[in-house]
């Protein structure tokens, strides 16, 4: 039976080298939490390592969590049924819309409370975001808003456009910033300067007025999302797809005439993001896939068999499909060698990648 597998050891040991790495950079690290669908275990491993503040993009995943420790900001632009919820369940949200700051001041105003949000800035992502030459009079038509509070502006890199985030973006952030600043009479407390793909960055350049960075797909794939290369010093592979051998049967592609043993498993386009995965530890691969199978190339290995398991890495695309498929089984262990790491953690060794 195919089944997700969670390695809770390995998130948390990667959360820990982040977030020291953050705290050493003077970088608040908010950890997002959409592409393992705000999973319930998960958060409460990251709790145990003093994370209390998540981000996500579905305010189901927020609204499912019970613990009244953690707080939420909602990184999507939320749908207006779903702006009740917003205010109610979350303590921070980014916004785009001026009609839609509208109904969220007015449904805060309703409910006796006032809500905080960052103005999400189309940078050059190109994917949402108020245009720069706009925000000057978004901010001054919200500042007459008695139940909606403008904390800070966000930024956002490499979700649309894959265009990596420079040395000049970072001061032209600051730059840009300071100027609306100025021209608002606003001092923001939080500049939220992007996700994962901002990394680099923070490693090596003077972040000056940015102080938050959204991270997600380095946290649970271990990985520098410019390159999709392996850092060094965190693991990889914390979640894998594991699906089971149900057919061995030498096979002839008609087009070719290519003949090969073929395995079929028991997951398909329905379960994962096939052109997403890849078989971990098998010199074997993917012949192609339908709704429910994945037919794989054993490259005249005749050792396998019906009932043998094979392991699957995923990128970020599959990693969220799998994660939000009910149907998919997810097995949740502990590994006792990275447990003891973790709980040894030395701060001072894990300053850089």
């Amino acid at each position: 039976m195919a089944q997700v597998k969670i390695n809770l050891s390995k998130i948390k040991y990667n959360a820990q080298v982040l977030s020291s790495i953050f705290n050493q950079n003077h970088i608040r690290f908010t950890a997002v939490i959409k592409c393992v669908g705000g999973d319930n275990r998960i958060v409460e491993t990251l709790k145990e390592i003093g994370l209390t503040h998540f981000a996500d993009a579905r305010i189901e995943n927020i609204t499912k969590s019970k613990n009244e420790d953690l707080s939420f900001m909602m990184i999507r632009t939320p749908s207006r049924s779903e702006l009740n919820d917003v205010v109610q369940q979350t303590d921070i949200s980014i916004q785009t819309e001026i009609t839609t700051i509208r109904r969220l001041n007015d449904i805060a105003r309703e409910k006796g409370t006032k809500h905080k949000i960052l103005l999400m800035v189309d940078w050059k992502d190109g994917r949402e975001g108020i245009l720069t030459y706009d925000i000057i009079d978004y901010i001054n038509e919200i500042l007459y808003m008695h139940h909606v509070s403008i904390v800070g502006l966000a930024f956002n890199f490499m979700c649309f456009q894959s265009v990596i985030p420079t040395e000049e973006d970072v001061a032209l952030i600051n730059q840009f910033v300071d100027s609306v600043e100025r021209e608002t009479n606003m001092k923001f407390s939080i500049i939220s300067g992007g996700n994962s793909s901002m990394i680099p960055q923070m490693l090596y350049r003077d972040f000056g007025r940015i102080n938050e960075l959204r991270i997600g797909e380095t946290l649970f794939r271990g990985v520098e999302t410019t390159t999709n290369q392996s850092i060094a010093s965190l693991y990889q592979n914390a979640i894998t797809l594991e699906a089971e051998i149900v057919e061995i049967k030498p096979r002839m592609n008609i087009a070719t005439g290519h003949q090969y043993l073929q395995a079929i498993v028991d997951i398909g386009n329905l379960d994962t993001a096939v052109e997403d995965i890849q078989p971990l530890h098998h010199h074997i691969s993917i012949a192609g896939a339908t709704s429910d199978h994945v037919m794989l190339d054993l490259l005249n290995q005749d050792y396998y068999q019906v009932g043998d398991k094979i392991q699957f890495s995923l990128g970020y695309k599959a990693l969220a499909h799998s994660m939000y498929m009910v149907n998919l089984k997810k097995a949740y262990h502990h590994d006792e060698i990275i447990e003891n790491l973790c709980n040894n953690f030395n701060v001072e060794k894990s300053n850089r990648f």
